[in-house]
């Protein structure tokens, strides 16, 4: 019978390692907050850092598919998100990337796991595809349940009108909604961590009396800046013509 093969409860798990390369970033960015950036600034960007640098040690990146309570749950450090199953409209996967959407609210997003040279150097696996179709598995069979028995005998006229086996269209609130309709809030903070990546640029400390701390300064705020720009950039470029994905398992 069909519910024999379903997996009540699938779960992906990062690798240590990226807890630790998580870790160990968010300690060299409190350094460098610490350092090259003016103290009224510096303070709120350490505690964000060292928040999300412990939320990645204890917690890491999982994703939990509970198809017996109906529920996808992400989590990405002291990050989590819960949806509901029936509530999914799109699962699409670009290289190591799985994006959800949502019939309410906004896209939600998941690196599984790595989307770096320095992740593909320690052999992090790559599960964006097995957690896409597992999803997509999922919100397909959540739609069968959803839909009524199959009713009388193809052969027995049912008096609505329609031919026998016609399929019906779904409702208009569970047709699929496509991957371009990105929400505007999402665009939003895409241009608001530019703007904010540009104003702590502006703010760096370059003048050192250490040459190399000078020039690590320079560096830093030109990676800020130009960082910035580009989330500008990217953040226009959605608004404008929305982002075509690579891969699409519901449409």
């Amino acid at each position: 019978m069909r519910h024999n093969l379903r997996m009540p409860i699938q779960r992906w798990r990062c690798p240590v390692v990226l807890r630790v390369k998580s870790v160990i970033t968010a300690a060299a960015g409190v350094a460098v907050a610490l350092v090259f950036f003016p103290l009224w600034l510096a303070v709120p960007v350490a505690v964000l850092l060292g928040v999300w640098g412990l939320g990645m040690a204890a917690f890491g990146a999982s994703v939990t598919l509970d198809t017996g309570a109906g529920l996808l749950r992400m989590r990405t450090g002291p990050v989590f998100q819960r949806i509901r199953i029936a509530d999914v409209t799109a699962v699409l996967v670009e290289a190591n990337k799985v994006s959800i959407g949502r019939a309410k609210g906004w896209e939600v997003s998941l690196y599984a796991w790595g989307k770096g040279p320095l992740d593909r150097l320690l052999r992090v696996p790559a599960v964006a595809g097995d957690i896409g179709h597992a999803i997509a598995a999922a919100v397909a069979l959540a739609g069968a349940d959803a839909e009524p028995g199959a009713g009388p005998d193809p052969g027995t006229d049912t008096g609505s009108g329609e031919a026998p086996g016609e399929r019906r269209e779904p409702p208009a609130g569970r047709r699929h909604t496509p991957s371009r309709h990105r929400s505007r809030l999402a665009v939003a903070l895409l241009g608001a961590n530019g703007v904010l990546a540009i104003g702590c640029a502006l703010v760096v400390r370059v003048q050192w009396q250490n040459p190399a701390l000078t020039v690590l300064g320079v560096i830093i705020a030109l990676v800020l800046g130009v960082s910035g720009l580009l989330y500008l950039l990217v953040a226009l470029w959605l608004l404008l013509t929305g982002r075509a994905p690579r891969t699409s398992l519901t449409s």
